[in-house]
């Protein structure tokens, strides 16, 4: 069976600082962001920036040093940075081309934040949008006046309120984005994490199947030949000796070959199961007979053909209700056994297998074998009941002909 990834649904989805590679990846960004734009930055400064290329200087540090926080502290990069936008815009630098590197931040805020950051990035965007707009109405020189003349109070505000709009629309714009690929994340880590608890489930029911299987194949066959040993050891005909001994050896042989089947589910996931099949119930019935129980078998009804899991299921069913009785009943009285083809409500036909024997003593708690039963039926489609009627141990279930068989509907 394949060993399934252990993952946390529980863990939070601004969990990937921890992810191995991250802190690397990020200074590859923020190397790459130095490379574009900090170069530049630096050499306009030489020509055009005056005492201003110290400023320059620092904006170039400080946003790839951002970029190195953008998974563990987005937003306090962010408002660092936007601090010194703050200081950028009052002593009227003009533009460096460093500070599109922020674009970044806002991305990371958006994509590595819970909903409380996000809305704090949402808000420093804004802040941020107001200052780059306030800075192309005055020092930007882009609404027709001169940088560092006086522009009116009325005119300034009409003007920052214009070149607000395509700011603020671009710092949104990136924190959505960063969110929406934080949610397309978290949905495709919860199919992940649907996909192996899945499996997980699978595994574990094909595990229960598979003791089922085993539980009913030794227990049966041991019973079987505990109770032909015993009859070996206290007769004195040589011939009963023999027979007894030829059904031990057949017994063990057919349980030797249904384990070896199980093995060798147990080693491929699509081996088949080990031959079991009400067509067999002949064969079953003579076996505990051979063993010493008094079967009383009768067959009534038309029995519709069942799809081949419940076809297994009634098998091993009966054969357990008969290893129940041979361990546990009482040997003096017979086993009745009766397979019926019933018509089902609203059309359609089915099967009941139906055992009673008398018990020797009080029942205790259900063990492996009866649990197995009721297991048994419902993952077959059917229904199962046990127990005591009267001084007689009952098993009773019923499987539907009209199911889905493996390649399709019935």
């Amino acid at each position: 069976m394949t060993t399934l990834p252990t993952v946390d649904p529980a863990a939070p989805a601004a969990a990937e600082p921890s992810v191995p590679g991250s802190l690397r990846s990020d200074a590859i960004i923020a190397g790459t962001t130095v490379l574009v734009l900090a170069v530049p930055t630096l050499l306009l400064g030489t020509v055009g920036f005056g005492w201003h290329w110290l400023l320059a200087g620092v904006v170039a540090l400080a946003v790839p040093g951002a970029i190195l926080l953008r998974r563990t502290r987005p937003v306090l990069a962010l408002a660092g940075l936007t601090a010194l936008a703050a200081v950028h815009v009052v002593v009227g630098a003009p533009m460096f081309p460093m500070w599109f590197g922020v674009l970044v931040l806002l991305y990371s805020a958006g994509r590595f934040s819970q909903w409380q950051g996000r809305l704090g990035a949402l808000g420093l965007s804004l802040v941020a949008s107001v200052l780059a707009a306030y800075w192309v109405a005055t020092t930007g020189g882009l609404a027709g006046f001169a940088p560092g003349s006086p522009v009116p109070v009325a005119e300034l505000v009409r003007l920052v309120a214009f070149f607000w709009i395509p700011p603020m629309l671009l710092f949104s714009m990136m924190i959505l984005i960063g969110w929406g690929v934080a949610a397309a994340a978290r949905t495709e880590a919860a199919t992940v994490v649907a996909q192996v608890s899945q499996q997980r489930a699978d595994q574990e029911e094909e595990r229960a199947a598979l003791a089922r299987d085993m539980h009913d194949v030794v227990a049966h066959s041991l019973a079987v030949v505990i109770a032909q040993a015993n009859g070996a050891r206290y007769t004195a005909d040589p011939a009963a000796k023999d027979a007894s001994l030829e059904r031990i050896a057949g017994t063990a042989k057919q349980a030797l070959g249904d384990v070896r089947l199980l093995l060798e589910q147990l080693r491929h996931s699509e081996a088949p199961d080990p031959v079991a099949s009400l067509g067999d119930v002949d064969v079953l019935i003579e076996r505990m007979r051979g063993s010493g129980l008094d079967v009383r078998f009768e067959r009534s009804g038309v029995q519709p053909m069942l799809p081949r899991t419940a076809d297994i299921a009634a098998y091993r069913i009966l054969q357990e209700a008969l290893t129940n009785a041979l361990r546990h009943g009482d040997r003096a009285e017979p086993v009745h056994v009766r397979l019926r083809g019933v018509a089902i409500p609203h059309g359609g036909a089915g099967i009941v297998v139906d055992v009673h024997n008398r018990i020797s003593s009080s029942p205790g708690t259900p063990g492996h074998g009866v649990r197995g039963m009721h297991e048994r039926a419902r993952l077959a489609g059917g229904d199962a009941w046990t127990g005591v009627e009267r001084g007689w141990f009952r098993v009773r279930a019923a499987f539907p002909a009209a199911l889905m068989h493996e390649g399709g509907p019935a």
